[in-house]
């Protein structure tokens, strides 16, 4: 029963359809490719958005603030000339607080040629990566080369033409990699060895994503270990931690453990379950022992962590990035 509520509470929407319907911000051209002003959204779009996970890439291009991202692991306001990120399964809802200027995209890995097991996709798209900062603030002369890419990219969208498609792709490209660039500014680029790293971060990933309460496939019965996870990506579990450890300075207990609390706070701030029925969906034995994990976890038991959420969910825009 606890599984169907929670479910209910965090859905996954599979297509670029199924986000546009939710949220009432229009009808999608295709499953594949769209683009649109942010302004030029429905007008009875929500104004909370409720805890979601999508299965494609999201990129929101602010040129005016008014927007806040209620992460499980962090609240993050919009402001001017600024670029949100999302990947397929991140966890994410919003609130609107004022109209927003800009351009929304949404497209398949398939479609834009990304393929997030690849070596290189870490050092192509460190935005988009899970841990990667959320907002990647611009320069107004930044903002304006992203958004002229942008405009070319709405202009082929109403063309017509017969190969519009493949002239987006090329636009799309175009404008990941203008991105990547201001995203990389001032940061080390990555050595083989390191992009050899990532790539097994990104598999080790995945796999502990398959762990999650509203998961679209097949609904695990345990809570994830480092034995069980080294044995899908075909390690040792001392290997693993070693490899893991080396890459982020962290063990694979520490970022599953991360991952467990990540669902917990989900669950905690977007649905009304009882603290006993989160510690039953992520799998804890006891409710008691849930509640000593989360403490230990974050300094404060579970209960103390949702009043203070909802108190920030209710609170106004921080005033730092208008």
């Amino acid at each position: 029963m606890a599984d169907k509520r929670a479910q209910a509470y965090i859905p996954w929407l599979d297509t670029i359809s199924d986000f546009f319907d939710t949220f009432r911000i229009g009808k999608a051209d295709n499953n594949f490719f769209t683009i649109m002003r942010v302004e030029d959204q429905a007008k009875g779009k929500l104004l909370f958005m409720p805890l979601f996970r999508g299965n494609f890439f999201r990129l929101l291009i602010c040129r005016t603030p008014g927007l806040r991202f209620l992460l499980p692991d962090e609240t993050v306001n919009t402001s001017a000339n600024s670029i949100y990120f999302a990947y397929p399964g991140k966890i994410e809802s919003w609130q609107r607080v004022e109209t927003i200027y800009g351009y929304l995209l949404c497209f398949t890995p398939e479609f834009a040629k990304i393929d997030p097991l690849k070596p290189k996709f870490e050092k192509d798209y460190p935005f988009f990566l899970n841990g990667a900062n959320s907002i990647l603030k611009l320069s107004q002369e930044d903002m304006d080369a992203i958004g002229c890419t942008a405009e070319k990219l709405l202009g082929e969208m109403t063309s017509g033409n017969e190969d519009n498609f493949e002239m987006i792709q090329s636009l799309l490209k175009v404008l990941l990699i203008q991105i990547r660039r201001l995203y990389y500014k001032d940061k080390e680029v990555k050595t083989a060895f390191q992009l050899k790293q990532a790539s097994l971060m990104v598999r080790f990933r995945r796999v502990l994503d398959t762990y999650a309460v509203d998961a679209p496939n097949k609904r695990r019965e345990e809570k994830p270990t480092v034995r069980t996870i080294a044995d899908e990506l075909n390690l040792t579990p001392s290997h693993l931690n070693f490899l893991v450890k080396k890459y982020t300075g962290h063990t694979a207990l520490y970022h599953i453990n991360e991952k467990i609390l990540l669902e917990a706070k989900s669950l905690l701030t977007h649905t009304d379950l009882q603290v006993s029925e989160i510690a039953d969906l992520l799998r804890f034995t006891e409710a008691a022992y849930f509640n000593r994990f989360f403490k230990k976890m974050t300094g404060i038991t579970p209960t103390a962590y949702r009043r203070d959420a909802l108190q920030l969910m209710r609170s106004p825009l921080d005033s730092q990035n208008r």
